[in-house]
């Protein structure tokens, strides 16, 4: 596991072929997906959701959605992991400036 931490936030990120990152930032969870060309960052809304439960934004509670499609391609896992961080950063400033999409939970009609 690599460590990952910036004001605010902090993580741990495990490469392989689909990279993930789970960490908190100002106290709620955090899920980053990268995998081939398309990068995912989820935050749950709801502060007592663990980092190792997600992903769940949409499904299983509320949250804030990033997704980039056209990801940079890294020569090498220190450009990865400098590109992840990069990412990460804007993630969190959008976060911050209340700019990142929400997805509510998906309830099912049935189950009421």
């Amino acid at each position: 596991m690599i460590e990952l931490s910036g004001e605010h936030w902090s993580g741990s990120l495990l490469l392989d072929a689909t990279s993930k990152a789970r960490g908190r930032i100002d106290g709620y969870s955090w899920y980053l997906q990268f995998k081939g060309n398309s990068l995912v960052v989820e935050i749950a809304d709801d502060p007592q959701i663990l980092p190792k439960e997600l992903p769940l934004v949409g499904f299983g509670c509320g949250g804030w959605l990033y997704e980039n499609e056209q990801v940079a391609s890294a020569t090498n896992e220190e450009a990865l992991i400098e590109y992840i961080n990069k990412e990460l950063l804007l993630v969190f400033s959008l976060f911050k400036q209340n700019k990142l999409n929400y997805i509510p939970a998906v309830s099912c009609p049935c189950s009421e």
